[in-house]
């Protein structure tokens, strides 16, 4: 449901960080991760279509293994192929709604809690079927399209999800593209797995049932629009529309700091393992306040690989949405930056989140009235914060000069916020020309000011695509490491 631990065979699955007691092993059922990959089981699909992975670290796994049915369903035959295949001798049940199908077994480990009110039906088994529903649901009324059809693979029409004792490997449920959907090539139909009781996790089973289907569902709903899509594009809007379904949960609130709200030098678009894509949730939240909740399904349009639409990668379809609502998406990704600097102002749910603190603070006045740094570099997609203190000596009137040059102009930002004493807060842009040269004059008094915030961002979104990196289209970004000099100098007006 969160991050990916691979399995010997490259299965996968999503997985919450555990508890504190858990992680020290107070728990041996539930081992703690010993690598965290995105979305391995969408890659190794790939891998066996064809016939290479993303992760050069899968390619011998899979190829390895080639011929076998790595992603076989827990129902199917023993086969050494899954770590998560039913006991043969395990009767097998299921019991459907109108959208989905939940498989399951009586006997073993891998049986659900078998209390059945109706005497027929388990209660646990019903839960589930209502929940994934009600996911589905939320999606369809949101706009998105139904996962698509396995073609009766797990002999029914509707959609299938195994339960399975999974949290023996830490894992909560994965979901898996398994067959490309006739006369495509990138929209894939899939099945899920979720663990049978959600016992011993560090939310209640319920709760942990509600986020595990909102976002394993959603992958299932991205498997059938883009099954080649970004990795931290499918990760951050799963974990998006966790809000969307589940929103008094709030688990991902725990990844906010992994993501830029709390780790702002790591590229927004870096597909590399760890929990920064699910962290980054927060930028879609962004865009769904801006713009309206319909924004992130506008953008997954852009992305669909279907007949007649544009296929996007995920930051071109950002950057073509922005376009069409008349904004630069330099414009709107730093104005995000700006926002987790105020999150209680920025966000509906703001007052719940702990901002980061600057990279660097600094008190100007008194013996030191300028500052400089020739070179701060920045990664593309990712910004840089600095804060200035006013210090008691300054006159009631003082002003403070702020320069910035630029390396490159392409997608280099500067901007301002300054924190008045009075609760209020003054933005502006440093606008800059094209030697990447800007200006700017704020009020510094001591007696008004609280601080000044300088926010650099690098929002350049040029690639190489391609060329097997972690990064959106799998490309270099071509403004890597914006160099910026910031200058900052006091005016003492008495």
């Amino acid at each position: 449901m969160r991050t990916f631990l691979t399995m010997l065979v490259g299965l996968t699955a999503v997985l919450a960080p555990l508890a504190p007691a858990q992680a020290s092993g107070d728990d041996p059922g539930l081992p703690a991760p010993t690598r965290e990959l995105t979305l391995d089981l969408r890659d190794a699909y790939l891998g066996l279509d064809q016939g290479v992975t993303q992760d050069p670290d899968l390619d011998l796994a899979f190829s390895a293994r080639r011929g076998h049915t790595v992603l076989a369903r827990p129902s199917d035959p023993p086969s050494g192929s899954s770590d998560f295949t039913w006991d043969p001798a395990a009767p097998q049940e299921r019991a459907c709604g109108a959208w989905v199908c939940v498989h399951y077994v009586t006997t073993t480990a891998d049986a659900p809690p078998m209390t059945a009110s109706d005497g027929v039906t388990p209660d646990w088994v019903r839960r589930n079927i209502e929940v994934a529903e009600l996911s589905l649901a939320k999606m369809a009324e949101l706009g998105y399209p139904a996962p698509p059809s396995d073609g009766g693979r797990g002999d029914s029409t509707q959609f299938d999800i195994y339960l399975a004792d999974i949290s023996r490997a830490g894992l909560y449920g994965y979901c898996t593209p398994e067959a490309s959907v006739a006369g495509t090539r990138d929209h894939a139909s899939s099945y899920c797995v979720l663990d049978d009781d959600f016992v011993g996790f560090p939310m209640p089973p319920d709760e942990s049932l509600r986020v595990t289907a909102a976002h394993e569902l959603f992958h299932a709903v991205q498997f059938g629009m883009d099954v080649r899509e970004d990795k931290w594009f499918l990760e951050s809007t799963a974990t998006w529309m966790e809000e969307q379904v589940a929103d008094d949960v709030n688990d991902n609130r725990q990844f906010l700091a992994d993501g830029q709200f709390g780790t702002r030098r790591t590229p927004l678009d870096s597909g590399q393992a760890g929990l920064g894509s699910y962290g980054n949730w927060l930028f879609f939240q962004f865009l769904s306040q801006r713009y309206g909740v319909d924004a992130v399904r506008r953008i997954w349009r852009l992305a669909d690989a279907g007949a007649g639409r544009r296929n996007d990668y995920s930051v071109e379809a950002l950057r073509h949405f922005t376009r069409s609502r008349g904004e630069a998406f330099a414009k709107v990704y730093a104005a995000f930056n700006l926002a987790n600097l105020q999150p209680r102002k920025a966000y509906d749910e703001g007052s719940a989140y702990r901002a980061a603190r600057p990279d660097r603070t600094m008190r100007l006045g008194g013996r030191r009235q300028a500052w400089q740094d020739r070179a701060i570099g920045v990664p593309h997609l990712a910004s840089h914060v600095v804060a200035l203190r006013p210090g008691a000596r300054l006159a009631r009137r003082a002003r403070l000069r702020i320069a910035v040059d630029a390396r490159r102009t392409s997608g280099a930002v500067a901007s301002t916020m300054v924190f008045l004493k009075s609760g209020k807060v003054a933005r502006a842009n440093v606008r800059l020309d094209r030697r990447g040269t800007g200006r700017r004059v704020v009020t510094f008094s001591p007696a008004r000011v609280r601080k000044v915030v300088v926010v650099l961002t690098n929002a350049s979104t040029r690639y190489d695509c391609g060329r097997r990196t972690p990064y959106a289209c799998h490309g270099v970004p071509r403004d890597d490491d914006q160099r910026f000099r910031l200058t900052t100098t006091t005016i003492n007006r008495r």
